[in-house]
Formats: C-alpha cells, sequence, structure tokens
C-alpha cells in the first residue's frame, strides 16, 4: 500500500488538475461573455464610383477602372458603393446623390465627360473629396488622374510596325477628341520608329463608347483598304472592331486593360492601368495623404505600359486566365527597347495635348 505521503502528494496534483480545469472553463466562458456582449466592428469607410456611360463589360476602361475599387475593397476593407449611368445627364444628379449623405471618403468619377457635373458639384461640397479620370478638374477637392496613353501606344505601334505584312496599319476610336487622338499620336510614332516604310491610315471614329456593331464596320473597312494590324481604343465599341479582326484574319491590339485573351489574332494590348491610379487615389484618401490638383502617370510611373512587358505578361495571364499567343522575341525585345529610351528620356514620345 501507498504510505501516507504519497497518497497527500495524488492528492495534491489531483487537486491541482481539477483547479487548472476550472480556471481553463472560466477563462472560456469569460472569452465567450466578451464575444457576445462587444460591440461589432466598425464598418469600413464608404466609396463611391460612378462609371462612365459605355457601362461595365466593356473589357476595357471601365472594367479597368472598376478591377482598382475591388481591390480597395479586398484589400482596404473599404464598402463599395458605384453606379451606371446610362448618359452623360446623370452623372451630376450621381455626383450629387453621393455627396450630399456626407458618408464617403472618396468619389471616384470615371471618364472624362464627368468634367463639368463635377465642376458643378464639386464646387458645392468643398469638403467632399472626389477623384476623376482622364480629365483636370480645377477645384482643390478633386484628384485629376491623368495618363499619358501617347508613350503605351506607342508600344503597340512598334508591334504593329514590325508585324505588318501588307504594309499598311489602321486605327479605330471611340470619339474624335484628344484624349483619342494621344492614343493614336503615339501608336503612329511607335509604327514609324519601327518601320518608317508602313503606312499609317488616317485613323476612324465611332462616334461613342457602345457601338460596337459600327466599331466592327469601321474595322472591316480598314481591312477593305488593305490594313492588317489595327489598333482599337473605343471602349465598348472596340469590341466589334476586335471581332471584325477576329473575322478577318488580321492583327487586333487591345487598350486599357489586356484584351488578348479575347481572341488569337489579338497579339499585345496597350494597358492604361487606372486599377493602379484608383487603388492608389483611394488608399492615399483612408491614410489622410489625398491631394487635390493634377496627377499624371505614364511608363515610368507604370500607369501606362503594354501586357508584353516582362513586368505585365504573367499579371495579364493570370487575371484572365488564358495564355498569350506567341510574338517574335524580336518584337518583345524592340517593345522592351521602346519602353527603356522614353522611361530614360531618349525617346519623346508625340502627344495630341
Amino acid at each position: 500500500m501507498p504510505n501516507w505521503g504519497e497518497r497527500m502528494s495524488k492528492r495534491a496534483i489531483s487537486t491541482t488538475v481539477v483547479a487548472v480545469i476550472i480556471i481553463a472553463i472560466l477563462i472560456v466562458a469569460a472569452f465567450a461573455v466578451f464575444l457576445a456582449t462587444r460591440p461589432p466592428a466598425a464598418p469600413g469607410a464608404k466609396v463611391g464610383l460612378i462609371i462612365a456611360t459605355g457601362g461595365l463589360g466593356d473589357k476595357s476602361f471601365n472594367d479597368i477602372s472598376y478591377a482598382g475599387a475591388i481591390r480597395a475593397k479586398e484589400e482596404l476593407g473599404v464598402q463599395l458603393d458605384y453606379v451606371e449611368p446610362k448618359a452623360i445627364a446623370e452623372y451630376e444628379g450621381f455626383q450629387r446623390d453621393f455627396a450630399k449623405t456626407g458618408q464617403y471618403e472618396i468619389i471616384i468619377c470615371v471618364g472624362f465627360d464627368q468634367a463639368d457635373a463635377l465642376t458643378k458639384v464639386a464646387g458645392e461640397y468643398p469638403d467632399q473629396k472626389f477623384a476623376i479620370v482622364d480629365m483636370s478638374v480645377d477645384k482643390s477637392n478633386v484628384a485629376s488622374l491623368l495618363f499619358k496613353a501617347n508613350e503605351g501606344s506607342f508600344l503597340v505601334g512598334v508591334a504593329a510596325g514590325m508585324k505588318t505584312a501588307t504594309g499598311k496599319v489602321g486605327f479605330v476610336g471611340g470619339m474624335d477628341i484628344p484624349l483619342i487622338r494621344d492614343f493614336f499620336k503615339g501608336y503612329e510614332a511607335g509604327v514609324k520608329w519601327a518601320n518608317s516604310t508602313v503606312t499609317v491610315v488616317d485613323p476612324v471614329f465611332v462616334g461613342g463608347w457602345a457601338d460596337p456593331t459600327k466599331g466592327k464596320e469601321l474595322a472591316l473597312g480598314l481591312i477593305d483598304l488593305g490594313v492588317d494590324a489595327i489598333f482599337v481604343a473605343a471602349g465598348k465599341s472596340g469590341l466589334g472592331a476586335l471581332e471584325a479582326a477576329h473575322e478577318r484574319g488580321v492583327t487586333g491590339f487591345g487598350v486599357d486593360a489586356c484584351q488578348c485573351y479575347l481572341y488569337p489574332e489579338i497579339v499585345v494590348s496597350m494597358t492604361k492601368r487606372v486599377d493602379v491610379a484608383v487603388f492608389e487615389t483611394i488608399k492615399a484618401a483612408l491614410e489622410d495623404k489625398f491631394e487635390g490638383g493634377i496627377h499624371t502617370g505614364g511608363l515610368k510611373e507604370t500607369w501606362v505600359g503594354c501586357c508584353r512587358l516582362p513586368e505585365e505578361e504573367e499579371f495579364w495571364e493570370t487575371t484572365f486566365g488564358f495564355e498569350h499567343p506567341s510574338l517574335a522575341s524580336a518584337v518583345t525585345d524592340k517593345i522592351v527597347e521602346a519602353r527603356d529610351k522614353i522611361v530614360s528620356g531618349e525617346i519623346i514620345v508625340p502627344s495630341a495635348f
């Protein structure tokens, strides 16, 4: 039999175990009460997004703008509210509806044609932070996000100049305005830099952002003229032009987001990283680092680029779940060379502004 000392030792151990179990139960119970009674976590800051009239689903400008806001929602925890106006006349009402609540950390207005409305509404709500994409608004509470589209388009022009077999390349734009002419100017300069013998046919314009039927008609007209490479900067209208390139088997070039996943004939896309600019602007607003005024980015700032640049290619393939069609190394090397020379200042790309 165990002696008295051994029995006391076992009793002490048993008492200690019971005490530990009781303490553990009390801790768990107290934590459960804390979880049940604590106030709910403060909701994330609210961000308003007003899409341009072409709407989502353009696989281009609006979609890439929206992607930047979605990234802010996922990474920064913001609450995102967005609207898709059908007409320019609706912009002012949506801007005011967001602003008058006083609940939004920042309101992002996508598209140059929101400028007139925003000039008025930003003046009415001087304490509300706004941002506008692709146009400047002279208000201290508005961040104007501008892109050197000519620089990214130059890289597409390099590819067009090197790939054309007929010696004729073309361009389909959404509207005949300086903003879209800037794409064309850079594209034309890139073509000539890569191959001075190529003819760049006069650009054609749809007259709107949501008419793919007209975009297709214009592209077919260019192809009938002997054009075998077409750069498209026309929002949702451009989807029709890219479809025409696919159907006729000529080379197409996408815009804003990588559109090379749409058809095998689309081998290069100019990337306008509105997603990066929108995300950075929202982040700045949340961190009390918002600054009104003009913010401009080009190749150096990575606000524009090309999906075939080494630092971008994998990102776009992962994003859209595809593999780029093959492109001769001579073309990709020339694109990188052009990018480097633009960033260093050796090449100055002409602009429509």
